[in-house]
């Protein structure tokens, strides 16, 4: 019974010394990290709080002064009456009397004509000296002749610069012969220079008369 408690007693003491050795070493890890949070506090302080920002203050302008009463004893402006429109006195008509004359009004000047007042019998003597030309170059055609055919040939050209052409038989003298027979002289004949009252005409139209015996 004595060696079984001296091994109980021997069992209880190493557990103690276990729990003391537990304790110190928690103690001291205890102690070594208050250490560490107080080094690290004075190596890295805290940073100083933010300044306290006062809201800003909008101060309102001053309202404007109020505008300055009006002066008294000041007439108030009236707005213009409208004129009475008065009458306007008529306009006295002369009365015509029976014996007056009307005013004729002037007589427009005359009207010029397109052609000179001697310029037609210009155009006569000219067509005159045109017709004895073509009668000088005229050759009575044989065969009128021994058929015995006569008459008169209207014919119309232009006569420009001195060159007859565009010749046309206006009106047949009822022979083929006779027709190209005048033509042919209108052609040929020498025809006088134009008169200067002349130089705007350009057309003519001459009669050829074809007669035996004549």
């Amino acid at each position: 019974m004595a060696e079984k408690y001296v091994f109980s007693e021997g069992l209880f003491t190493l557990k103690n010394l276990r729990s003391l050795g537990a304790a110190a070493i928690l103690e001291v890890a205890i102690a070594v990290g208050v250490a560490g949070i107080l080094i690290w506090q004075q190596l890295h302080p805290a940073p100083p709080p933010p300044p306290i920002q006062s809201a800003s203050l909008e101060i309102p302008p001053n309202p404007p002064p109020p505008p300055p009463p009006p002066p008294r004893n000041v007439p108030t402006p009236q707005p213009p009456q409208p004129q009475p429109l008065s009458e306007v006195p008529p306009i006295p008509t002369p009365i015509p009397t029976p014996n007056a004359v009307p005013v004729q009004p002037p007589s427009p000047p005359p009207i010029p004509t397109s052609r000179p007042p001697n310029q037609d019998s210009i155009m006569a003597e000219f067509q005159a000296s045109m017709r004895a030309a073509i009668d000088a170059a005229k050759v009575y055609p044989k065969e009128a002749v021994m058929a015995g055919e006569t008459g008169t040939v209207t014919v119309s050209f232009d006569y420009v610069n001195g060159v007859v052409s565009n010749i046309h038989v206006d009106r047949s003298s009822g022979s083929r012969a006779i027709d190209k027979s005048a033509m042919q002289a209108v052609q040929k004949a020498a025809m006088p220079p134009k008169p200067a009252e002349l130089a705007g005409v350009g057309h003519f139209v001459i009669l050829v008369n074809y007669s035996l015996g004549g």
